[in-house]
């Protein structure tokens, strides 16, 4: 495939696939194998599509995350997703997107189609020709991305505002109507004093940052640990990776802000304690998601935090307004109950393929492809 397929377009490619896999729902007999001298009988069936979210809703027919419908596990509109009650939320039906899909396939014009896709927010997947397929329930969450590149990324570069040239502030949104605001900048002005233009909703900045900094040099991690960059947060040090953001979140920043913001605080109720709360409680949650085993205890261990998380995000920062990925956050529960923990299916393993496919130079010779990717990625040059 040459460059990203956009849309629908995506079928040309899944078509193949769904046409290899839809023979062995029934069973091909393979007259001999390598174990059964007088043959077997094969089934396979493709279960769980994990990937990052517009993929996933690429991949399965859903609208984009900013559709109105930006949901894949419910119709909770965009407009409506400070709406952390999830028995108020009213479930996709797979047979209903089914149903919704095929009539997208059958439309006669362009037009037609789009009108559904504005409407309910779904397009025809060749994923559902297979029979046992459903959108809804095999469309998983992945944790790497919601996560650790989703919850925890935004929380910093959103919530907190990380920057590392402003002297910072609480968070707290200006008392002042912007009118006033604007009168209040231009006085400033007139008077020859500096105005401090919406530093004080930087909470992640200079002096906190420096703080995080030094600790992290005073810091011995286990070995099997990979410390992240220094200085990171600054544009010198580029993006961080998933595993990177999970280590400065749940380890450097805790240590930091429980020392800084929790240490000493007589009043539990001032607002530098409670936001170490609110980011206590994610970093609880995100840690009982990415463990490696899960039970009932632990799901209602982690929607307390997530839920208690997202309600007091909203009212520490009222002018932040909620991504799809908290309200997924409510969500990947249901991956936990029916597809077990994440590490077996999370993606981290298929990016760095990826990346190293895309760093392969085939120079247009498909047939040396898989000689070439062996050798790129397990150095053997024996063939």
């Amino acid at each position: 495939m040459t460059g990203k397929p956009s849309q629908h377009h995506i079928n040309f490619t899944l078509r193949k696939l769904v046409k290899q896999l839809l023979p062995f729902w029934e069973g091909v007999f393979y007259v001999r194998t390598a174990r059964y001298f007088l043959g077997r009988r094969v089934f396979i069936a493709l279960i769980p599509a994990v990937c990052d979210t517009e993929g996933a809703h690429q991949l399965s027919g859903f609208a984009s995350h900013s559709h109105t419908y930006f949901c894949r596990r419910c119709l909770l509109q965009i407009g409506d997703i400070h709406n952390l009650v999830p028995e108020t939320w009213i479930m996709r039906d797979p047979a209903q997107h089914r149903q919704l899909a095929l009539k997208w396939k059958e439309a006669s014009t362009e037009e037609e189609r789009q009108k559904i896709y504005d409407e309910f927010g779904i397009r025809w997947s060749e994923l559902l020709e297979l029979p046992y397929w459903d959108p809804v329930l095999f469309t998983i969450i992945d944790d790497m991305h919601f996560a650790q590149l989703g919850l925890f990324e935004t929380h910093l570069r959103d919530v907190w505002q990380i920057d590392h040239e402003k002297s910072g502030g609480d968070g707290k949104p200006p008392s002042l109507s912007k009118p006033n605001l604007r009168t209040l900048k231009a006085l400033c002005q007139d008077l020859g004093i500096h105005y401090n233009s919406g530093d004080s909703k930087r909470i992640l900045a200079a002096r906190i940052l420096d703080y995080i900094w030094a600790d992290m040099k005073r810091t011995i991690l286990p070995t099997w640990i990979q410390s992240p960059p220094p200085n990171w947060g600054t544009p010198a040090q580029g993006k961080l990776s998933a595993e990177e953001y999970k280590i400065v979140c749940s380890i450097s920043l805790v240590i930091t802000l429980v020392r800084v913001w929790g240490y000493g605080t007589e009043d539990a109720q001032s607002r530098h304690f409670q936001m170490l709360l609110n980011y206590l409680d994610l970093v609880h949650a995100v840690h009982v998601l990415l463990l490696r085993e899960t039970s009932q205890q632990s799901r209602e261990y982690y929607v307390f935090h997530m839920q208690r998380y997202l309600e007091t995000v909203l009212v520490l920062y009222p002018d932040f307004t909620l991504k799809p990925n908290h309200h997924f956050s409510l969500h990947v529960v249901t991956d936990l109950e029916t597809m077990g923990p994440g590490h077996a299916r999370s993606t981290p393993v298929f990016e760095r393929i990826n990346h190293s496919l895309q760093e392969l130079n085939a120079n247009q010779h498909l047939g040396d492809f898989c000689v070439l990717y062996h050798w790129r990625m397990f150095g053997d040059h024996s063939f």
